[in-house]
């Protein structure tokens, strides 16, 4: 018996849940690789989850990554037999995972095949022990606890990177391409371009921020983050209802028509057990002509409270080319700082990012590479510290004798 990778592993549970036509559970890499991870209880930062990106996602699953020493001290330093029943009962949680058949196949991949490299902590005991157990666990159908011990196993003593030569191929190599995105190319739900123009304007009077957001993409359907052909829709989402409130539609125009009078404004109140969001607000329009490219601009306005304004946003779908502007505008822009900070996986081999560095007034970053989803930016406005009383809301002043 070989002890599997924990690529081969990633890979045999895509494929079982892909070959049964499963479209929950264990279908999507960032959605395996992060529900192992979070149910081992791998501590992330401060009070996160921990969590993986798109990109270190696909290097998990083609053999391009390792795992991270302070992953292996962590599993290391918990009761393995304990960790192995927490994981089976998790993985019994999920009836749309096929234990049965990933078990299956996951046992046939380690009858055959060269042997696994090990890293040097993994003794001869511990490997005659571990394949004892996996050849038990078989035997007595206890799958989901095969299948865990797999995992955890792997994570702990099996390196995960491909030491075979190889052709050097830059533009699947470099980009990471994993079959999310590449099945989201496929559907046509990623965006050709995607721009997003923010323009802030601090109101000294009224101690209100107004934010306008034009979003200008192009893109195969009418949004990419839905399916939808024949119409467009977004959500947005907020904590209480004076939140949701203060987000108002300005216009939608699609290939260059306007459709701001018969774009709809629709207000949902979700379930709060459920939604840590439960406040939705829609923009739709409906019946759209069809065409092969759609080029959107949609703007909106939203009042925010002094004297600070947080922002940011992440990409839903792919881009091929992303960029973002963040532009005060006001005769008090001395007294404001502006700081826009990106995040996400960027294709880092190539020179592709313009960027400027935030100012008084202007913060912008450009993209023409490939940027990935959960990709995105944050920004925040606020007094520098000698102003801050400028941009207080008035407090009542009051006397006691």
């Amino acid at each position: 018996m070989r002890h599997l990778t924990f690529s081969e592993i990633l890979q045999t549970i895509l494929s079982v849940n892909k070959r049964k036509n499963k479209t929950t559970g264990w279908v999507k890499q960032e959605a395996t690789v992060n529900s192992i991870f979070q149910v081992i209880g791998v501590p992330g930062k401060a009070d996160e989850e921990f969590y993986v990106n798109t990109s270190d996602c696909s290097k998990y699953f083609n053999s391009r990554k390792n795992i991270p020493n302070k992953i292996r001290k962590f599993i290391a330093k918990q009761p393995f037999t304990e960790l192995v029943e927490i994981f089976a009962d998790r993985i019994n949680r999920h009836p749309d995972i096929p234990a049965t058949a990933i078990a299956t196949k996951l046992f046939e991949q380690a009858e055959r095949g060269e042997i696994s490299s090990l890293i040097p902590s993994c003794t001869d005991d511990i490997r005659y022990k571990q394949e004892q157990t996996l050849n038990q666990l078989f035997s007595e159908k206890k799958y989901t606890q095969y299948i865990a011990s797999t995992i955890l196993f792997s994570l702990l003593y099996v390196s995960n990177i491909d030491t075979t030569p190889s052709v050097d191929f830059p533009s699947q190599e470099i980009l990471h391409f994993n079959s999310d995105v590449e099945e989201c190319i496929q559907l046509g739900q990623y965006y050709k371009s995607y721009e997003r123009d923010v323009i802030i304007y601090p109101d000294i009077e009224t101690k209100l921020f107004k934010v306008l957001v034009t979003r200008t993409f192009e893109a195969p359907l009418p949004n990419p983050v839905h399916k939808y052909k024949d119409k467009y829709l977004v959500n947005f989402f907020y904590s209480t209802p004076t939140l949701r409130s203060n987000l108002h539609f300005v216009s939608l125009k699609i290939n260059g028509r306007d459709y701001t009078d018969a774009t709809q404004v629709i207000d949902e109140t979700l379930d709060s057990e459920n939604h840590s969001f439960p406040y939705k607000r829609s923009i739709l329009l409906e019946n759209i002509e069809p065409a092969n490219t759609y080029k959107v601009e949609l703007q909106t306005k939203y009042f925010a409270s002094f004297p600070v304004r947080f922002g940011s946003f992440r990409l839903h779908a792919p881009a091929k080319r992303f960029k973002v502007s963040v532009c005060l505008r006001t005769i008090e822009k001395r007294k404001l700082s502006l700081t826009m900070k990106t995040f996400g996986s960027y294709n880092k081999h190539v020179s592709n990012i313009h960027h400027i560095e935030p100012n008084a007034t202007l913060a912008y970053f450009e993209n023409i590479d490939w940027t990935f989803p959960s990709s995105g930016y944050a920004y925040i406005v606020k007094p520098w510290n000698e102003y801050w009383l400028d941009f207080l809301p008035d407090i009542e002043k009051s006397t006691e004798t």
